[in-house]
């Protein structure tokens, strides 16, 4: 089951906007410019160890504490893998962002833990294996970002138990990605939320996820923007960035289709339909958070087709 032939492996994993303002737990797309990668050298005394992290946060080595290394030890250990290796993880996803740093960490290694399989796993096993990573970072198992992560483009998870996806039509849009410098962990961030909301409430958010697919396969992107108004989790989060309705304002006068958290945040994201555009929304989004003395760091991407992978 195992390739001989294979001695390391180097897998690249992107980050990935997950609930896409509507779409709470289920939808997310893959983004272009900035991801994890993960290196894996077989050992001949079959331990797994994480030998490097290249990153400017703290990061655990400890194997049973870091996604990358508990993804790929349950992995070996479900399939009774006779395999041990050194670890080397360059992170370019930042700490408690809200860009699927947790998720792309898990995902590259397994990406790469794959490569030295003679029948590889499918998309969806990796999946559930890197579902462990998640409930290792953040106390759920929640594939919003491991799925497009693993499959590209823009997804929608149909069924968590068990994991049925399906590939949304990706539309020809650039993300703009802003990271203010705040951390948010994952873990508060979800325990913060309502575990109860209104039936009204309920109606007018599926009424919008509705628009929002229906848009997108209709390549109607003024629908597809009006459709991004989250009246559930972005109102619950809005406290854990300054000013947060100040941005989306900016951003909407600055030609921003829709404008939301990336993740459980503190990084927003906003759709442009053109480059032009998306450097002013950039400008645009990132004045009030001066205007609060807070450092951002910003990305422009389109949404992209291609996942995870070997490099």
């Amino acid at each position: 089951m195992i390739n001989s032939k294979i001695q390391h492996a180097k897998a690249f994993a992107p980050a990935t906007c997950a609930n896409v303002g509507v779409g709470f737990d289920i939808l997310g797309f893959a983004l272009e410019t900035v991801g994890d990668e993960v290196t894996l050298i077989k050992r001949d005394d079959r331990k797994i160890v994480i030998e490097s992290i290249d990153s400017p946060e703290n990061l655990p080595m400890a194997k049973d504490k870091n996604t990358a290394s508990l993804v790929i030890e349950k992995l070996c250990s479900s399939l009774n893998l006779d395999l041990g290796f050194s670890i080397h993880i360059q992170k370019g996803i930042p700490l408690c962002s809200g860009m699927g740093g947790s998720a792309a960490s898990a995902v590259a290694a397994l990406v790469a833990c794959n490569a030295f399989l003679q029948s590889p796993l499918s998309l969806y096993e990796l999946a559930e294996f890197a579902r462990l990573g998640e409930q290792l970072a953040s106390g759920a198992a929640h594939a919003d970002n491991i799925i497009p992560c693993l499959f590209g483009g823009l997804t929608l998870i149909q069924c968590q138990e068990p994991l049925k996806v399906i590939q949304l039509p990706t539309p020809k849009l650039y993300c703009v990605l802003i990271y203010p410098h705040l951390k948010v962990s994952t873990r508060d961030a979800r325990n913060l939320l309502a575990k109860e909301i209104s039936l009204k409430k309920q109606v007018q958010q599926s009424a919008q996820l509705a628009s929002f697919i229906s848009a997108l396969y209709e390549n109607d992107y003024q629908r597809l923007g009006q459709s991004m108004e989250d009246v559930i989790i972005e109102p619950q989060r809005a406290q854990f960035v300054p000013d947060f309705y100040k941005i989306k304002e900016a951003a909407l006068q600055a030609g921003a289709l829709g404008m939301s958290f990336s993740g459980s945040g503190p990084a927003l994201f906003a759709f442009a339909r053109t480059i032009k555009a998306a450097e002013r929304i950039k400008e645009a989004m990132r004045l009030p958070l001066q205007a609060k003395n807070i450092k951002s760091d910003w990305w422009i991407s389109p949404i992209s087709d291609r996942a995870a992978r070997l490099i």
